[in-house]
């Protein structure tokens, strides 16, 4: 004759044994959870750390030139402006017809600030153009900018400037 467990047994054991499983399947899933946890941290510190070597990006390459153009020619510091155009805007526009064309722009005369916020690059074999676009803040108002740049010796410079769409820099002349 088997001698069966008493119905207090059965349930002590069946208490205990939930608890165990409970206690276990907690431990498991915070186990999983540190380990996404770590692995996620890894990965965004090698993504960081590969973005830092790169150095800045091109966009901010495009604004290290475009704000101070816009101050200089908004100061009124027009050859400090110049040295920053590319050299065949230099070579098609002399630096006094480059000040009167500011002088002549109440949105340029009053130039205080520029923000880019979208760039775009285009490449030929070597050759690249570098395309930035944003917000003119002016005394006389805020508008639309836009910049061609053309990378010279690692570093962009201004070829074109738009205001609202309209070309009012320009180093490209029909001949």
């Amino acid at each position: 004759m088997a001698v069966r467990p008493g119905a207090e047994k059965v349930l002590v054991w069946t208490i205990v044994g939930s608890i165990a499983f409970a206690v276990g399947m907690y431990l498991f899933i915070d186990n999983r959870i540190t380990a996404a946890k770590d692995a996620a941290q890894k990965e965004t510190a090698a993504a960081v750390a590969q973005h830092e070597k790169r150095g800045p990006s091109m966009l901010d390459g495009a604004a290290a030139v475009a704000s101070p153009f816009v101050a200089h020619v908004g100061a009124g510091r027009f050859a400090d402006a110049y040295a920053l155009l590319a050299a065949p805007y230099r070579s098609a526009v002399t630096e006094d017809a480059f000040a009167k064309a500011c002088r002549g722009s109440p949105l340029l005369a009053g130039a205080r600030s520029v923000t880019l916020n979208r760039l775009r690059q285009q490449s030929a074999g070597t050759a690249a153009t570098v395309e930035a676009s944003g917000v003119l803040d002016s005394s006389a108002g805020a508008v639309p900018i836009a910049f061609v740049f053309l990378v010279e010796a690692g570093r962009p410079r201004i070829l074109v400037v738009s205001l609202a769409g309209v070309p009012v820099l320009q180093g490209v002349t029909p001949r």
